[in-house]
C-alpha cells in the first residue's frame, strides 16, 4: 500500500494547486468565450469511459512507474518513480501555453513541499519534458518524480541473556525450612 499512499500524496499536492483552476476548451467557439473547465486529477490512469467524450480534459494524471530498492548492509534506501502527465484539448495552436502553465503549478507545488504525508521525500531529479510526437488534438507534457521512500528501522537481535550465569538467583534460607527439609 506504500505506492498507492504514495500515488494519493502527490495526487492530493496536484487536485490542492489545481483547484480554481479553470482551462478553456477551445473547440467551443473562439478562445475569448470558450468554455472554461476544472482540471481534473486522476490517480494511476483515465477510466476507459471517459474516452468516448472530451470530459477528462483538461487534466492531470498521477501514475506509478518504478520502485527500486538498494540494500547495502545494514542500509535499505527505496526510489520510487511516479509519472505525472498534463494534458489539455489542443486544437488552437497557442492552448500548449495552458499545458505549460497547468504543468508549472504543478511543478513549483511538488518542489516546494518536498514530503509527502511524513514518509515520501522528493528525491535526485525531476525530468520535464515535452513529447516532440504530440496526440493531436491534444497537447501534453510529462514528469518523472523520484520520491525516497521511509523505511522502517530493523530491530535489533538480541539474545536472551543468560539468566543462571549473569544474574544467579537469590537464595533465602531460613531455619524453619531448613529443619523441614532434614
Amino acid at each position: 500500500m506504500t505506492t498507492v499512499n504514495l500515488i494519493e500524496s502527490v495526487a492530493a499536492e496536484i487536485k490542492a494547486v489545481t483547484k480554481n483552476l479553470r482551462l478553456p476548451l477551445e473547440y467551443h467557439g473562439t478562445r475569448s468565450n470558450a468554455v472554461q473547465r476544472a482540471v481534473h486529477v486522476y490517480e494511476q490512469q483515465i477510466p476507459h469511459d471517459l474516452f468516448e467524450s472530451d470530459e477528462y480534459f483538461p487534466c492531470c494524471t498521477v501514475e506509478f512507474l518504478s520502485l527500486h530498492d538498494t540494500v547495502r548492509g545494514t542500509d535499505v534506501k527505496s526510489i520510487a518513480t511516479i509519472g505525472l502527465s498534463c494534458g489539455v484539448f489542443a486544437k488552437e495552436s497557442y492552448a500548449w501555453r495552458d499545458c505549460f502553465h497547468l504543468t508549472e503549478l504543478c511543478r513549483q507545488r511538488l518542489l516546494s513541499v518536498r514530503t509527502l504525508a511524513e514518509k515520501f521525500r522528493l528525491a535526485d531529479d525531476i525530468t520535464w519534458e515535452a513529447p516532440p510526437q504530440q496526440p493531436t488534438p491534444f497537447f501534453i507534457l510529462l514528469a518523472e518524480l523520484n520520491y525516497e521512500i521511509y523505511q522502517p528501522q530493523e530491530p535489533f537481535s538480541m539474545q536472551e541473556p543468560d539468566l543462571i550465569d549473569s544474574h544467579p538467583p537469590k537464595v533465602l534460607k531460613s531455619n524453619a525450612f531448613e529443619r523441614t527439609i532434614r
